[in-house]
């Protein structure tokens, strides 16, 4: 066998990953948003060099701009939701979102929340033709679906993060209203689930149930997406209740001692 030679980085290409290493790390959950200046006094690297760092970083959407202000981007937060997300919840997941799938014959994932979207973290991929062809690392609004409902529904924070990102219009059937939104949000706290239709793409729905931690707060969201001529309102009657009790026996893996009836008055009252 002819040995295979690896080369080696030269220098000066690992100097520019180290100085780009330096300035994504300036971003902290005390200091999300930076301005060159601040990087510079942070990094201690002078400003031309800050600039054109900050200016590729932009490029490839690891950083985002606002004004003179930068903010850690998309393509950061979704390398970043599968490590965050943490491998307890996944390896909880993984044999449930395998059984949702196999019971209601749909695509079945795990998403966690990151600011005004949700990203995908885990998936069960349906095995029929046609089907919601989901995937690790996708990122959606939490105003379109109902996953993303279902973290507004249990949760303040993801409520505000969405109505300050605005509500963005998709299709016919997005709704685009504050108060029908916090209409359709009581409607899923009554119910423990989430059902909706055609609100982020025609022809495709979803049903969805939180995942709480062991302090009892949302943490994550167990959803089936499907065609809307399979998932219809008949199909959610039958197993939302189903992915409802799928996510409190994920949560109970993670420490949950609750249960669905209490968390809906807590999270009502919080929300009202």
């Amino acid at each position: 066998m002819v040995p295979v030679e690896v080369p080696v980085p030269d220098e000066g290409s690992v100097r520019v990953i180290e100085r780009v290493c330096l300035v994504l790390d300036c971003f902290t959950r005390q200091r999300p948003r930076l301005q060159v200046g601040d990087i510079r006094d942070l990094t201690g690297l002078p400003t031309t060099t800050v600039a054109r760092i900050v200016k590729n970083l932009v490029a490839q959407r690891l950083l985002d701009r606002d004004g003179n202000e930068y903010r850690l981007g998309l393509r950061v937060l979704v390398w970043a939701a599968p490590a965050e997300a943490a491998s307890e919840l996944i390896v909880a997941a993984g044999p449930v979102i395998g059984h949702i799938r196999d019971l209601t014959g749909e695509t079945t994932g795990i998403y966690v929340r990151q600011g005004s979207v949700r990203v995908g973290v885990a998936v069960a991929l349906s095995e029929r033709s046609i089907i919601y062809n989901g995937y690790v690392g996708q990122v959606m609004p939490l105003h379109a679906g109902a996953a993303g409902k279902t973290f507004m529904a249990f949760e303040q924070e993801a409520l505000d993060a969405a109505l300050s990102a605005g509500l963005t219009r998709y299709t016919d059937a997005t709704t685009t209203d504050a108060d029908a939104l916090l209409r359709d949000l009581e409607v899923v706290r009554r119910a423990g689930f989430s059902y909706t239709a055609e609100e982020r793409e025609p022809g495709l729905s979803s049903i969805a149930a939180p995942i709480f931690d062991s302090a009892g707060d949302i943490t994550a969201t167990i959803a089936a997406g499907g065609p809307s001529f399979r998932l219809t309102a008949a199909a959610a009657a039958e197993f939302g209740p189903v992915i409802a009790t799928a996510g409190i026996s994920i949560s109970q893996r993670l420490g949950y001692v609750g249960h669905l009836d209490s968390r809906h008055e807590r999270s009502g009252s919080n929300l009202e």
